[in-house]
């Protein structure tokens, strides 16, 4: 690729994790969505600034509009939160291969049931 349409193609990416924030902060993405957006947060500084204001900006907002004006339970680091997200996306992971191996273990275990009856029907 030519450095050109590298920039491009990062510019898109960019413009499309940040209309993405907003989703991300209201636990909206999916959890397809949230992979990519998250591999995209850990490799573009600028994108990350850009989720930093635009986090701590709802976080103080959530402050604001708390009965005390005190930090909810609510409220949580940047950090945490994108911990907290990767934990998600790798719970799901291992769960859709768990899935996998279950319904591979069951297809496996039906036709070799059909098989060895098979062989005694058959003389």
């Amino acid at each position: 690729m030519f450095p050109r349409q590298i920039e491009e193609e990062l510019f898109v990416t960019c413009r499309t994790f940040e209309s993405k924030i907003p989703a991300y902060i209201a636990k909206r993405l999916k959890i397809e969505e949230m992979q990519e957006f998250l591999d995209h947060v850990h490799t573009c500084k600028e994108c990350y600034d850009e989720l930093e204001i635009t986090y701590s900006v709802m976080q103080g907002i959530r402050q604001l509009d708390s009965e005390d004006g005190l930090a909810s339970s609510e409220t949580m680091s940047l950090e945490l939160s994108l911990y907290y997200a990767q934990e998600r996306v790798r719970r799901f992971t291992l769960a859709c291969v768990v899935k996998y191996a279950l319904s591979t273990a069951a297809f496996w275990s039906v036709l070799s049931t059909l098989w060895f009856q098979l062989r005694l029907w058959m003389p």
